[in-house]
């Protein structure tokens, strides 16, 4: 039983004061017209003072809505589509901007959320690649909670910058059976290093979604801290010639990527983001999404202003018959009141559940599943006993059967109880050895309830599980091993005919190096031969891209935006040769 106005039940002490007041007034009363005649005074009216009493007891009950059971309602929605897609690059850890860059956006990102109405709101994170961290969703309070635990770094995606692929996640994130407004927000302080960002930015102008640039960072740039396990601190990164790597704000890039899609960038002041969020979003037009069900309370305070009617009309007759009616009425009331209570008994389902508790713990674990069961049938939309059935189905082994019953919990208003539903699939998966799905619903939990330790263990358990076979790989790719090939002989090739170019030697004839980040493919055509020849084309292309920039000034054409993007993912391009023939570690790892 819950209450929606609990602190009403603090009046509850003033009914029995009032009554011991009424009986010392009355016991008083008596002694004194006792002393006064010879007659015996007539007794008090015991059962009209209870019944009144009793009365204004459940009044007060009733007027704090007591609430048991649920009942299933749908609520229409209505409002916008938003998409943040912000980056979580290891360069957004840069402190040019206090406390540092990702913190800033994370903060400017929050104030949006709480300018939204019915709207609703999505996240796409990325690095190396991207990822989306909750879809959309009308709960921004647990959308703020998860923007606030983000964090740079590997955890969610992959090492690198790339942001197109941040661009192209947040296209599949928005609902294409809807015609609502939609609005893409983009935050980044633009050092991308990989990918095709103009043919995405093709694809958000064709789709018709607004779009806002935001730039995270400052010209003058900052140094990238990394955690050093020797030292057990954070470092500034270093290049391959040992000097800090300094990550600058990028805003030729990100003025041209809002201008080829003929959106709007609105600086590196992120404190004004919000408030251009709010109007956009204003404008936008707003539709009626799916009716969403809900789980809410039943309200049970008839019961309990029923139970008070009938008392005060007990009363009411008790003060005006004589001494055998009012023991009949006494019993009466009795009944009553015994009925009002029992109506707010815990029920058949509260009964089982705690005499299968009881079993589990003593180790009857087949006892507990079927009482567990019969408490379901009982109550099948409660969550708790749901979870209770799938603990002991996975303490006997049945595996599949204790996810089932786990995601009937997914159901539940509470995002703590799906935090758990989707644990107790976790430790069912993994259990099984379905590690990936391990991953993904231990990721779940966390996205539910950012701040449980458990989930965040049990994920970064499994993390590190999954990894060694990615991370070997990836080792081998930077090493410049070749990689095994398969038992059948196939598996994964390189394009030199299975062998990878040491690090620092010159590639054969037609071939590009590849960097270990995961960038662009070779062209078909050959590629540079020398270090020389890539510094050279290098110069080529900054000045192009210097000219561009001048040529286009503050407000870039479209076309003239996608022309200078397509200069920068050239020389990101040839920046990652250089860095590759160099012999240096990975250049798309921050």
């Amino acid at each position: 039983m819950s209450f929606a106005h609990a602190w009403v039940l603090a009046f509850l002490p003033a009914v029995p004061a009032g009554l011991a007041v009424w009986w010392l007034g009355a016991r008083r009363g008596r002694r004194q017209a006792a002393s006064l005649t010879r007659f015996r005074p007539r007794a008090p009216r015991y059962l009209a003072a209870g019944s009144f009493a009793v009365a204004a007891a459940l009044t007060i009950v009733a007027a704090a809505q007591p609430r048991w059971g649920t009942h299933e309602s749908f609520i229409p929605r209505r409002g916008a589509e938003l998409v943040v897609v912000l980056d979580v690059s290891r360069s957004m850890a840069a402190t040019d901007v206090q406390p540092n860059r990702l913190e800033a956006a994370k903060n400017a990102i929050t104030a949006s959320l709480r300018r939204l109405g019915g709207d609703r709101a999505g996240l796409v994170v990325f690095a190396g690649n991207a990822r989306v961290r909750f879809p959309l969703t009308t709960d921004l309070e647990a959308a703020m909670r998860v923007v606030r635990a983000l964090d740079t770094g590997p955890v969610i995606v992959e090492k690198g910058t790339n942001a197109a692929t941040g661009l192209d996640v947040a296209l599949n994130a928005f609902d294409a059976t809807t015609d609502a407004g939609r609005l893409m927000v983009f935050i980044s302080d633009g050092d991308d290093l990989e990918g095709d960002a103009a043919a995405e930015a093709e694809h958000v102008r064709a789709s018709g979604i607004g779009l806002i640039v935001a730039g995270a960072g400052t010209p003058g740039g900052g140094t990238v801290p990394v955690y050093d396990a020797s030292s057990g601190r954070l470092v500034d990164k270093k290049d391959a010639n040992g000097q800090p790597i300094v990550t600058r704000l990028n805003e030729p890039f990100l003025r041209a990527l809002a201008a080829s899609e003929g959106g709007r960038y609105v600086g590196s002041d992120l404190g004004s983001l919000p408030g251009t969020v709010e109007a956009r979003v204003r404008a936008l037009k707003a539709a009626q999404f799916e009716r969403e069900s809900a789980r809410l309370p039943v309200e049970r305070y008839q019961w309990f202003a029923a139970g008070a009617l009938a008392l005060l009309l007990l009363g009411v007759v008790a003060e005006r018959v004589t001494l055998p009616a009012r023991r009949r009425l006494l019993g009466l009331s009795g009944a009553a009141l015994a009925g009002v209570l029992l109506a707010g008994c815990a029920s058949r389902a509260y009964e089982l559940n705690d005499e299968a508790r009881a079993a589990l713990r003593a180790g009857q674990t087949d006892r507990a599943i079927a009482l567990f069961t019969q408490a379901q049938a009982e109550a099948p939309d409660n969550p708790h006993v749901s979870l209770n059935l799938a603990a002991a189905l996975s303490a006997a082994g049945r595996y599949d059967e204790a996810a089932l019953a786990a995601r009937r919990a997914l159901a539940s208003p509470s995002a703590a109880t799906r935090a758990q539903a989707f644990a107790s699939i976790g430790h069912q998966r993994f259990a099984q050895n379905d590690l990936p799905a391990a991953l993904d619903a231990f990721r779940s939990a966390l996205i539910e309830n950012p701040r449980s330790d458990a989930s965040r263990h049990d994920f970064e358990v499994v993390l590190r599980l999954l990894q060694p076979r990615d991370q070997q790989a990836s080792d081998q790719q930077q090493a410049g091993a070749t990689p095994t090939p398969a038992p059948d002989g196939g598996g994964d090739q390189s394009q030199t005919g299975g062998q990878t170019p040491e690090a620092g030697s010159t590639p054969p004839p037609g071939t590009t190096p590849q960097s270990g980040g995961g960038g662009a493919q070779a062209n078909s055509t050959p590629g540079p031969q020398s270090p020389a020849e890539v510094e050279r084309q290098l110069a080529r292309v900054d000045a192009r891209i210097a000219a561009a920039i001048q040529q286009a000034g503050e407000k870039p054409t479209a076309a003239e935006a996608t022309e200078i993007l397509k200069l920068l993912a050239e020389r990101a391009r040839l920046a990652a040769m250089r860095d590759a023939f160099a012999g240096g570690g990975d250049p798309r790892d921050y």
